[in-house]
């Protein structure tokens, strides 16, 4: 998408005043229609991507106003903000940051400039929710709880009923460490712990998310050989709990002498009983209404959001 789309102006003649504003400062300025003009020629082709944002509205936006009365707001630290995702998280249309670097240049402008006068403050806020809700009654509340905590990547909610892939698993894994730890991203996460990891290192993972490589550099995955990670295969549900089990390990002491009592415990893997014990031990994952583990098979993608969920409950109330 560019930034033509995210904002639905697609000429410079289809707006018919913008305003330059500081959030904080409380002070804007009326741009001129060659302000406009030169700011949305340099944008608007600008690849934009969507993100979920918790932290709407603040510093300086540019707000449009087209011939046709719609409002729309650029905040140079967030976006094209036009949606809620969840409870506490925005949905946004965001540039790179080198484009987004290019576009400050306005920024710079106005909070150098002296007349900083007149016009309207005002932002975008929506009522439009994009969080798409499952439809198995039992999985709503968890994945309502896990969006607004910001664990929900939004590309998997359409797939709340789909097996997760390993990919797709390894994406979330990270998310969560990242989130239940606060870090700005896994490799902030991974310079603190003094981890490094080489990208590309499966041979059947080119052009995949790169949380594979990191998190097999974390011990939290593993390939299914020393060359292929399979990323589309599905995961079983034993796999889970072990990789589960290490992203906690990472925030809190792992230890459990609790065993299991499904009617199908002995079906699970040697290598996997002590990470089923505690996973089933702690609550994050259960059996299902005739008692059973399945601990060989698939788990879903809303499974997966609900473990995951319950999880962050854990590992963020050991951390405090």
């Amino acid at each position: 998408m560019i930034f033509a789309d995210a904002l639905g102006i697609f000429d410079a003649s289809e707006i018919a005043s913008a305003t330059i504003c500081n959030m904080d400062t409380n002070t804007y300025k009326n741009l001129s229609t060659e302000e406009i003009n030169e700011f949305y020629e340099t944008a608007s082709a600008v690849t934009v991507w969507r993100k979920i944002n918790p932290t709407p509205f603040r510093g300086t936006c540019v707000n449009f106003t087209t011939v046709d009365g719609t409002n729309i707001s650029y905040y140079f630290e967030s976006g094209v903000q036009i949606g809620t995702y969840g409870v506490d998280n925005y949905v946004c249309y965001m540039p790179a940051k080198e484009d987004a670097a290019e576009l400050s240049y306005l920024e710079t402008e106005f909070l150098d400039a002296e007349d900083k006068y007149g016009g309207t403050l005002w932002n975008v806020s929506t009522a439009w929710d994009f969080l798409k809700l499952p439809q198995d009654p039992w999985a709503i509340p968890e994945i309502q709880v896990a969006a607004a905590r910001s664990l929900v990547p939004y590309e998997f909610t359409d797939k709340y009923n789909d097996n997760i892939t390993r990919e797709q698993f390894a994406v979330l894994l990270e998310n969560t460490i990242v989130v239940a730890g606060n870090y700005a991203n896994m490799n902030a996460y991974m310079n603190e712990a003094g981890i490094s990891y080489i990208p590309g290192r499966f041979s059947d993972c080119a052009g995949r998310n790169e949380a594979i490589d990191r998190l097999c550099a974390v011990g939290v995955i593993s390939g299914r050989s020393d060359t292929e990670f399979a990323p589309d295969g599905a995961v079983s549900r034993q796999e889970a709990a072990a990789m589960i089990t290490r992203v906690a390990d990472l925030f809190m002491y792992v230890g459990t002498n609790y065993t299991i009592e499904s009617t199908d415990a002995d079906s699970v893997d040697e290598w996997a009983r002590f990470y089923v014990n505690w996973v089933a031990d702690k609550g994050i994952m259960s059996g299902d209404d005739q008692n059973r583990f399945d601990p060989h098979g698939s788990l879903t993608v809303q499974q997966a959001i609900a473990s995951i969920n319950r999880l962050y409950n854990l590992i963020t109330y050991w951390e405090s």
